[in-house]
């Protein structure tokens, strides 16, 4: 093995390491790539470096697999190494392809939320107005005169009893 073999496996343990603690699994980069196969296309489609990232992520894969479990020599070239790097950097700081798919799913729910908000706001009756359509002024209205008639007819009867009781 060369020395760009041998950076790129160690390399390789650390990115494999911090792709086991993100998605708590002991597959590691298989893991990774596997959650970037799961990702819907709508989503994949907002993150514009996304095929070459995920080409990029299995290439590297496919290498350490290969130079790992290989009797043969194989290339690893200094920009596989430079590039592995990179995503380890992208990791760290919450750049990578999963991260930035996380990020386009809650502002795309946010999105959903606030039109939904919206859209009840819209259909709801504004404050003050009746529900139903017809004004309740005349139905208080309504009210107070049946009551006053009540109480008008209640205080006559009363009236009564106090005459007949009289006699």
């Amino acid at each position: 093995m060369d020395a760009i073999q041998i950076e790129l496996l160690e390399e390789y343990k650390y990115v494999d390491a911090i792709c086991r603690d993100i998605l708590g699994t002991e597959k590691g980069v298989t893991a990774y790539i596997e959650q970037l196969d799961e990702t819907p296309m709508t989503v994949r489609y907002w993150i514009t470096e996304w095929n070459n990232e995920y080409r990029q992520l299995k290439h590297i894969r496919w290498l350490r697999n290969q130079t790992a479990h290989s009797t043969g020599y194989v290339e690893c070239t200094q920009s596989d190494l430079d590039w592995l790097k990179g995503f380890h950097n992208r990791l760290l700081t919450q750049q990578d392809l999963l991260a930035k798919a996380r990020r386009v799913i809650q502002e795309s729910q946010i999105q959903k939320q606030q039109q939904q908000a919206k859209t009840i706001a819209a259909a709801a009756p504004k404050y003050g107005a009746n529900v139903f359509g017809s004004s309740s002024r005349p139905r208080k209205s309504w009210i107070l005169i049946a009551v006053i008639a009540a109480l008008a007819v209640l205080f006559g009867i009363l009236i009564w009893i106090a005459n007949v009781g009289a006699k």
